[in-house]
């Protein structure tokens, strides 16, 4: 190569290298090795509302490869009860540079506005509405609860679902919404009977039934033929299904919440005959039972023999044992009750039969039962009862008192569904 040629090359090495060498010298620089860094952690511009607690992002600084965030003065204006945009202003005492950022306090929240009492309220016609009322705070203003409107669409005559709708402005045009929904039922309470029922023989009987022999349908104190005429059943159709019920008082003593877990893991409904405080008092549970697809019957208020009531100078004591039930219900479910009755004990009479006819009510009887009252009655004893004397149609009265029932359950739904029966409410018998 030449001498010339030779000049040429060494002069582009240099070349290059100078420029390696100035890219190395800016990185370097820029890096903080001969000069620190300072930038912003976080946006540029941050908006909050006011009197919300601002907490800064910060920035951050680095020095020869080392954190210099030491070195970083921080000057904060913000005033987060006063609206407007501020800065914050971030320097280095070892350097000068400044890096900023905008803060803007505005407000654009809604006030807090909180319903006192129920959201969902049942109220009955004729009663008065008081408005449990309501709250309202905002982030500027503080408490404007004074300020609120509230508009109604309830028509205290007629029953239905209504709405009270709540609205709130704050100073900064922010709105605020919420409402309540009322309920506005027929009050059982109302219900009136005229007594012309003298007519009706109110000789008190108990109920009782020939126990099925070999599956075969059976009979009772009465005939179908003659409940018929007061809606009253004791048996359901000649088919293959079984309408399990039970009746409940409030026992101290009771398996009923473990038998509802047993009909539930089979899929199986039934029917229950509560009384109204048992309904007052389980509320939840109640309600468990009827979101389940079990139907509730009514067992009275006071569970009394109810021809003691059926006549002229009782029978307001009489409705009234069943339309305290409803109401209560009502107040507990938000719905009407089922018209379904079963007399305490099985005591009843022609009159009494007729009066809850009367009313409205279909009633129901059983057509197998056993004394199983006691606490006492083992798994063994309820299965073989249950399966020794079912039939098509047959109605099954059992208490939840005893836990032999409760046990037996599962064995006997099982069996039951291996032979073909179906299980069914009382609401589906016409």
């Amino acid at each position: 190569m030449s001498r010339r040629c030779r000049i040429i090359v060494y002069s582009i090495l240099i070349g290059i290298a100078a420029g390696v060498l100035a890219l190395v010298i800016k990185l370097l620089f820029f890096s903080g090795l001969f000069v620190p860094t300072l930038e912003l952690i976080g946006a540029e511009h941050i908006e909050i509302n006011m009197n919300e607690t601002y907490q800064d992002p910060g920035a951050q600084s680095t020095y020869r490869f080392m954190d210099n965030r030491a070195h970083i003065i921080v000057e904060n204006q913000v005033d987060t009860q006063k609206l407007g945009t501020y800065q914050v202003i971030y320097r280095l005492d070892n350097a000068d540079k400044k890096v900023i950022r905008q803060v803007t306090v505005s407000d654009t929240k809604a006030p807090d506005l909180r319903l006192k009492g129920e959201e969902e309220m049942t109220l009955f016609i004729g009663e008065d509405f008081t408005d449990p009322g309501y709250q309202a705070y905002d982030n500027c203003d503080g408490d404007i609860s004074d300020q609120v409107k509230s508009t109604s669409t309830i028509d205290f005559n007629n029953s239905g679902t209504y709405e009270v709708r709540y609205e709130v402005k704050d100073s900064h045009g922010n709105v605020a919404r919420a409402r309540r929904v009322i309920r506005l039922l027929e009050d059982p309470l109302n219900t009136k009977l005229a007594y012309d029922h003298d007519m009706f023989d109110n000789t008190m009987f108990e109920w009782w039934f020939n126990k099925s022999q070999d599956h075969q349908r059976t009979t009772a104190a009465k005939s179908e033929d003659w409940l018929a005429a007061y809606s009253a059943y004791y048996q359901g159709p000649d088919e293959k299904v079984i309408y399990l019920t039970f009746d409940e008082g409030g026992n101290d003593i009771t398996y009923i919440k473990e038998i509802a877990d047993v009909l539930n893991e089979n899929d199986v409904k039934a029917t229950f005959f509560l009384t109204r405080n048992y309904i007052r008092n389980e509320s939840a549970f109640v309600r468990e039972l009827v979101d389940a697809g079990h139907v509730i019957g009514n067992h009275t208020w006071n569970h009394y023999d109810m021809t003691t009531l059926a006549n002229a100078e009782s029978i307001d004591a009489f409705v009234e044992e069943l339309t305290q039930e409803e109401k209560t219900y009502l107040e507990v479910i938000g719905e009407p009750m089922p018209k379904l009755f079963r007399f305490p004990r099985g005591a009843t009479s022609e009159r009494a039969l007729k009066l809850v006819h009367d009313l409205g009510y279909q009633t129901f009887f059983w057509s197998h039962a056993y004394y199983d009252y006691g606490s006492d009655v083992s798994k063994q004893e309820a299965l073989d009862t249950l399966l020794d004397h079912y039939h098509n149609g047959a109605i099954y009265l059992l208490h939840p008192s005893n836990k032999g029932n409760f046990e037996a359950m599962s064995d006997f739904i099982a069996e039951m569904k291996r032979l073909g029966y179906r299980f069914d409410t009382l609401d589906h018998l016409k």
